[in-house]
């Protein structure tokens, strides 16, 4: 026989202050449930907006203002560009704009149809750069480009079981005057205490790995590709620079998690924009948020996270799934009677997670290195 623990679990965030320091639990969106212990997905990518081009190699055109064939691109960056694509070059004084008329893939360089586009100023390049994709612009009447097929990524992590027990003995009960519904329900709620607790660690440090029939899921640290070296004191200039990180990656920074030494420093450098409110992502709950860059963003402290780091997270690419069981009770923690007679009743509690991240490098940026 099973009981689903959910209710009990709504009463400890209700009630348990210290619970409200585990931010991930709390905090990442809880998606459907999940029917496998490998969980998949495929994940949008966006199309590349910026390349980066070099001068060298098969020429140096670059550094002149009058060429229009021959610009060399870095190797492997030649396939994110179309004919015709509007490319801004990078200049010290105002930016040069040129249209691509050719591309030579095996060549690895591209012609473009005149210097100086617009009335922009034609300008030689350093040694290498990076140009902005603007636009795409063809002649009317022609025939289709070429296509260009973006493949979706494909990625997975693995369900991972918390499990704890508690065990009342008779003996005890007796000589103590105790009832076994009060000492399960206390030994419950620290039990499950423990649980979100690990929960919590493993959603910021899991790691994925199957062995036989154990595994683990990856937790926000692991998968991270886009970081931000913070390299000493935290300053107005490094935070506007971790979550400008987000937006240039496509992403909407929704929620800073830090321990409670980064959330203060926070808090100390933008003490005229910080308001309080009811959480997006847990309405139950009130938070600090900053109103900066014209949107708002959650403060959220957590007990496990390092004073040295922020996670800057983006909720809309996030969720934590439940395993699927049965229909009455899907997923989440649950209590099963193991013993149950006059000597002892002891009680197995057990939990089947996920965590789902997709645009990897779009839904957290990890920001290390902060010293005060």
């Amino acid at each position: 026989m099973r009981e689903s623990l959910a209710p009990e679990v709504d009463v400890l965030f209700g009630s348990e202050k210290d619970l409200s320091l585990l931010s991930f639990v709390n905090f990442i969106p809880r998606g459907e449930a999940v029917g496998q212990d490998k969980v998949e997905w495929v994940e949008d990518q966006l199309p590349p907006e910026k390349f980066d081009f070099a001068r060298g190699g098969v020429g140096t055109d670059w550094d002149s203002v009058n060429a229009t064939t021959a610009l060399p691109v870095v190797t492997a960056q030649i396939t994110k560009l179309k004919v015709g694509d509007v490319l801004q070059l990078p200049a010290s004084s105002g930016a040069e704009t040129v249209v691509v008329s050719a591309i030579d893939v095996s060549g690895q360089t591209i012609a473009v149809s005149k210097r100086a586009w617009g009335g922009s100023t034609a300008t030689a390049q350093g040694a290498s750069g990076t140009a902005l994709i603007i636009g795409n612009a063809q002649i009317d009447g022609s025939d289709p480009i070429s296509e260009a097929y973006y493949a979706p990524t494909e990625r997975y992590n693995y369900v991972q079981i918390f499990e704890d027990a508690l065990a009342v003995s008779g003996k005890i009960l007796r000589s103590t005057g105790l009832t076994l519904v009060g000492e399960r329900a206390r030994q419950r709620g620290l039990k499950l205490k423990r649980l979100l607790s690990q929960l919590n660690y493993a959603y910021l440090n899991g790691l994925r790995e199957k062995t036989a029939n154990c595994a683990t899921f990856a937790g926000l640290r692991s998968t991270a590709t886009s970081t931000y070296n913070v390299n000493g004191a935290l300053t107005v200039a490094k935070a506007y620079a971790m979550i400008t990180q987000m937006i240039s990656a496509g992403a909407f920074p929704r929620g800073i998690h830090g321990s409670p030494v980064g959330i203060s420093r926070l808090e100390q450098l933008f003490t005229t924009y910080k308001v309080e409110g009811p959480s997006m992502a847990n309405a139950n709950l009130t938070v600090t948020k900053l109103n900066i860059l014209g949107i708002t963003i959650e403060l959220h402290m957590d007990k496990h996270m390092l004073d040295t780091e922020f996670l800057v997270l983006d909720y809309s690419r996030l969720s934590q799934h439940v395993q699927e069981t049965d229909s009455e009770n899907p997923g989440g923690f649950s209590a099963y009677v193991v013993t149950n007679n006059a000597k002892q009743y002891k009680e197995e509690l057990a939990g089947y997670f996920t965590l789902k991240q997709v645009q990897v490098g779009a839904s957290v940026v990890r920001a290390y290195g902060c010293t005060s």
